[in-house]
């Protein structure tokens, strides 16, 4: 019970055997009551608990079955060892005494000795009870947590979903607006309105790059793993915990070469920003300038990956150190951490066949070394781009289906030479695809309701097998294991919302060329002079 005294009831109606018990419960570190009936006994545990009960079984009214008996049926009362203790020694009153609900009995006059046994193996099942209440209620906690997290996940895949979007066709029509201002005549209200819209750009473009490093920690399904890029993975946890660490401390990057490994990224993201976040509230109440955050990677002579988090601050006592990795153990405020956080990411690191290890010295700071093997992993085919073509100037039909209407309308814009049709309900585009008319390209979002692209993809795939090869995926996140799962099976290509005006009218331009030189070679197109 690591040192902690036994709340202990003894209740019996001889004074002489209460002072007894009394003198030997304490010798041994109890916290004890002693009290004279049932009932007040009764009254007792309901008022506050104890852990162990010497009850004598033949009392005054209730007796000290009846007592037993009554403790079992209430809350809390099959946590409790009760020993009974009894002048009464015949072979049939140990099953009379365990039917009533005791743990043991103890016949008079007490043998102190005997009683002393006894003690032992009642403290040793509190004990071990103790310990399996202590590992539940920490699973429990590691459950809530680990539910916790998922849930950030989710949330965190549909925010990114969410902005990518709006981030689409905000970004599109700035850039066809500043492609239209380059066409004017220079003019110093034009040079203002373009200096406007650069910094709108510069400021769109950084919220791509949150969203982008916010669905690196979006992934709800922990079991999935693949080859990693290390430095990518740092990378978006810095960015991710910038906003805790600048008002915190200097950073240092010092990034070498590591071989890719075979992890699962969110999890990994997940060990990175632990360690950063821990760094920067390690950090004393001082400049800024003062505390130094490092941040290292590179291949070490076995050729793992080894990366680096090393801090200048308050550091670990090292009375402490052998603890850091423990559930529960924390150096924060209560209301700053669970100490789940290191626990976790040991564990996370060696389910990747890994090792993390911790050097800290009190007043110096910490340093947190995560060592990955590099992977065995073949790498997953890469999905094909349309071939290019020579022909120049041709024309294409193009189907846009998005259930943003402004992505749609944006696309259409930037397409403006081409003949754009745009369907924000896939019901309504599976319809106008299935019709007998030629479609040189189907740009079709991932993440719809009621039909969602791949189902939209399946059908028209059955029934205009020529169109499948003409898919366009776009998405903001595939959240989904579903999506996942169909994007890393499918050779088709796909773009990741918001992507750049060249991406589509390039690609446009290759599968209308495409078509138009098919044409020319059937010799039912002149070529172009």
């Amino acid at each position: 019970m690591s040192g902690v005294a036994l709340r202990t009831l003894v209740v019996d109606d001889s004074s002489s055997v209460r002072k007894l018990l009394n003198e030997l419960l304490r010798e041994r570190g109890h916290e004890v009551t002693t009290l004279g009936t049932a009932e007040e006994g009764l009254e007792e545990f309901l008022r506050q608990p104890f852990q162990l009960m010497l009850v004598d079984w033949t009392l005054p009214g209730m007796s000290g079955l009846e007592l037993c008996q009554s403790v079992r049926s209430r809350p809390g009362g099959d946590q409790v060892v009760i020993l009974v203790i009894t002048g009464r020694n015949r072979a049939e009153d140990l099953h009379t005494v365990l039917d009533a609900g005791a743990s043991d009995y103890l016949s008079k006059p007490i043998d102190p000795e005997l009683l002393g046994t006894r003690l032992l193996i009642a403290e040793r099942a509190i004990a071990e009870a103790h310990r399996h209440e202590h590992e539940r209620r920490e699973m429990e906690s590691r459950l809530a947590f680990a539910d916790r997290m998922a849930s950030i996940g989710t949330l965190t895949a549909g925010v990114a979903h969410e902005l990518n979007n709006p981030l689409m066709y905000v970004l599109s029509n700035l850039r066809l607006t500043r492609e239209e201002l380059d066409a004017q005549a220079d003019a110093e209200p034009l040079e203002l309105a373009k200096q406007q819209l650069d910094e709108a750009i510069h400021g769109a473009i950084r919220m791509q790059n949150i969203v982008r490093d916010l669905k690196t920690f979006s992934r709800v399904d922990d079991e999935e793993r693949g080859n990693v890029e290390v430095r990518h993975v740092v990378e978006s946890s810095i960015n991710i915990s910038w906003n805790e660490i600048r008002h915190r401390a200097a950073l240092e990057r010092d990034f070498g070469e590591t071989p890719t490994v075979d992890a699962n990224e969110s999890r990994l993201g997940q060990v990175f920003l632990n360690l950063l976040i821990n760094a920067a509230q390690a950090m004393p109440d001082r400049s800024v300038s003062d505390n130094r955050i490092t941040v290292r990677t590179h291949t070490d002579e076995d050729g793992w990956a080894v990366i680096e988090v090393a801090d200048n601050g308050t550091g670990i006592e090292p009375d402490r150190m052998s603890h850091v990795f423990e559930p529960f153990f924390t150096t924060k405020a209560v209301s700053e951490g669970t100490g789940l956080g290191l626990s976790i990411c040991r564990d996370i690191v060696r389910d990747a066949g890994g090792t993390i290890e911790a050097r800290s010295e009190a007043g110096r700071g910490s340093t947190f070394v995560v060592r990955l093997p590099p992977s065995t992993r073949a790498d997953l085919p890469q999905r094909t781009q349309a071939p290019p073509t020579a022909t120049i100037g041709a024309s294409a039909t193009v189907i846009v289906i998005d259930d943003e209407p402004l992505v749609g309308r944006s696309i259409r814009r930037a397409l403006r030479g081409h003949r754009v049709e745009v369907f924000s309900s896939g019901k309504e585009a599976i319809s106008r695809l299935c019709s007998d008319e030629p479609f040189d390209v189907v740009f079709c979002d991932l993440m719809m309701p009621e039909v969602s692209g791949m189902d939209l993809f399946r059908q028209v795939s059955d029934r205009r097998p020529d169109l499948a090869s003409r898919f366009v995926f776009m998405t903001g996140g595939a959240f989904t294991k579903k999506a996942r799962s169909f994007l890393e099976n499918t050779q088709l290509s796909c773009l990741e919302k918001p992507f750049e005006l060249r991406q589509i009218r390039e690609l446009v331009r290759e599968r209308a060329e495409g078509a138009s030189e098919n044409l020319v070679a059937m010799g039912g197109l002149e070529p172009p002079t």
